[in-house]
């Protein structure tokens, strides 16, 4: 069994379920008064997450390498320019994904998080294929038109070479992030199929991440380990977890038949009351 699988039997925490903290907007705000993630200082960025670590105890580290993709595109002019220099669906994000300073970067700063996760399992978050693919056309300036299958299949195609970067980094899983479209809004994952066979080949469980849709909206797809959405599923295919909502810091215990819980801190939420309620959890 992986670190990951083996984590929501026994969550590192001590806690009964595994708990996900999604901290790096509040930490921004608490930590870095509002400045960007120090991703190109490995050494800065380890204290960052684990001073988020002493606060949260997350059951998971999630590095967002999707971020030191945008952050690179939104610092250099010349990349975001190369990006527009063709205007065929994906070609944005074929070039920002295969620019080698953002791929150096990211692995650097995996490197730094895997050597010193405390053996907590070590998550790559993405956004899914088919919405990197149209934020790095906004980037570049472009129409990324609707996103369908076929789009989506050339982004996975993109992203699942970027991801062979960090095969041997450490990496424990990785996470797909669908953002806040609806159900009516996802692309089935099977085409994302280049993706889930990269992930498969590094031994890494993939899960998806839905905020607005509950969990496993196309059924059951081979590669994808875990769904965390809204909800259950209302024929549960597999393993599932939840994105606990704003309630959650009232108190509110999310979907106890859940697996795992997603949850969001709010940039702007008390830090006293944040940390209440994280000693309160069992």
């Amino acid at each position: 069994m992986s670190r990951l699988l083996a984590s929501l039997a026994a969550p590192p925490s001590g806690r009964e379920r595994a708990i996900w903290f999604d901290a790096v907007g509040y930490g921004r705000a608490k930590l870095l008064a509002d400045a960007a993630v120090p991703w190109d200082s490995p050494a800065e960025l380890a204290s960052f997450v684990a001073k988020l670590q002493g606060m949260f105890r997350s059951d998971v580290i999630l590095a967002d390498v999707g971020e030191v993709f945008a952050q690179r595109a939104a610092g250099d002019a010349q990349l975001r320019a190369a990006m527009a220099a063709r205007t065929r669906p994906g070609y944005a994000l074929r070039t920002v994904l295969a620019d080698e300073q953002a791929r150096g970067v990211a692995a650097e700063a995996v490197r730094a998080l895997a050597a010193t996760s405390g053996g907590v399992p070590l998550v790559l978050a993405v956004p899914t294929p088919a919405r990197w693919l149209s934020a790095a056309a906004e980037q570049a300036g472009s129409d990324p038109g609707p996103a369908d299958s076929g789009r989506a299949e050339t982004a996975a195609m993109y992203v699942a070479d970027m991801l062979r970067t960090f095969g041997s980094l450490g990496v424990d899983g990785l996470l797909l992030d669908e953002g806040s479209a609806d159900a009516s809004g996802l692309i089935d994952p099977e085409a994302y199929r280049s993706v889930l066979n990269v992930a498969d080949h590094y031994g890494w469980p993939v899960l998806i991440r839905a905020d607005a849709a509950a969990a496993w909206p196309h059924g059951d797809i081979p590669g994808v380990t875990a769904w965390l959405g809204s909800a259950a599923a209302e024929v549960t295919s597999g393993r599932w977890g939840v994105v606990a909502g704003a309630g959650f810091w009232d108190g509110d215990n999310p979907a106890p038949d859940a697996e795992l819980v997603l949850v969001p801190v709010p940039a702007q939420a008390d830090p006293e009351a944040v940390m209440q309620r994280v000693r309160a959890l069992s």
